[in-house]
């Protein structure tokens, strides 16, 4: 019986700006690696895209847009990115969408409104939920809480909190 790696949302942050999502994101950039998918959930406008917009100028591209009305945007990074938006679809649709090709070409794929589960074939996950936090006068103040699955994806997800504990995010 093989038992595969998982942790609980065992890291928690605090993001005070957009900019420092954008920094946040360029964090994740400095760490990822082809094949991983990192599902990013939260209500409208906490920061999913600016997030992703981070990871991918890490990786040299300045130009993200929301993938709302295309479902998946690609950018021809180093490993290339597949930003993928998954709020339109209905469950039944989801699995229709390739992100598996993607996956299998090294693809780093970011899906906005995702959820581990949707796709039973990623072996290697992030979990990225981001919330606003409760303190209306703080309502660019987001939480953002990551788990991982998958031992690569564990691994880097603690070479992440290393580069970023020092912040006091």
């Amino acid at each position: 019986m093989v038992v595969k790696a998982h942790m609980d949302f065992p890291y928690s942050y605090f993001i005070s700006s957009p900019k420092m999502m954008i920094n946040f994101g360029r964090a994740i950039g400095a760490v990822i690696f082809p094949g991983l998918v990192i599902y990013l959930d939260g209500e409208l406008g906490t920061g999913k895209t600016m997030l992703v917009r981070g990871i991918a100028l890490a990786l040299g591209w300045p130009d993200v847009r929301s993938p709302s009305f295309t479902l998946i945007n690609e950018y021809p990074t180093d490993p290339p990115i597949a930003h993928v938006d998954l709020y339109r679809l209905k469950e039944s649709e989801i699995e229709s969408i390739g992100i598996e090709e993607y996956v299998d070409n090294g693809f780093l794929v970011a899906i906005e409104w995702g959820k581990p589960g949707y796709f039973p074939f990623v072996n290697e996950w992030w979990h990225v939920v981001i919330s606003y936090e409760d303190d209306m006068v703080k309502r660019e103040c987001r939480k953002v809480l990551i788990r991982a699955s998958g031992e690569t994806a564990i691994e880097a997800l603690k070479r992440f909190n290393k580069r970023v504990s020092s912040w006091g995010v």
